[in-house]
């Protein structure tokens, strides 16, 4: 692989996970389910309600969906950087408020893990960076 295609692929990834992070902030769950690929997963590590493995896009999107409807659409993915390897990985640190409607909130960092194959996501690993704390916000 030459310098010019790795740049290229990891260019390419990280717009991917970008247009994923900026479909969910705008609230488009259809355009954020046509990044996935149909089969893609998406694994929270925490025990909580959201924790486990969320199996296809329509799964995604209904986890994501059933987050911004507890949190009256408070919630706020911001990316603090997009770092690719060129070989479809992609980690980015990432800074999740919310508050719900009974006054709990939460603000703090979280590592989400990214794998794009062919221009779309595949996995989603999410660790969250106070399970407790994370635990408690969505019981």
């Amino acid at each position: 692989m030459t310098a010019s295609t790795a740049t290229t692929v990891t260019g390419t990834d990280v717009d991917v996970v970008r247009a994923v992070f900026g479909a969910f902030a705008s609230g488009d769950l259809a355009a954020l389910s046509d990044l996935l690929h149909a089969d893609a997963t998406w694994h929270h590590h925490n025990h909580d309600r959201f924790g486990g493995i969320h199996r296809g896009a329509d799964a995604i999107v209904a986890y994501l969906t059933e987050s911004a409807l507890l949190t009256a659409g408070t919630l706020h993915a911001e990316p603090r950087s997009v770092m690719a390897d060129g070989q479809g990985h992609v980690a980015v640190p990432v800074r999740l408020s919310a508050s719900r409607p009974d006054g709990r909130t939460m603000d703090g960092p979280q590592v989400v893990l990214v794998t794009v194959d062919d221009g779309r996501v595949r996995a989603i690993e999410q660790f969250v960076g106070d399970p407790a704390a994370v635990a408690a916000f969505w019981a």
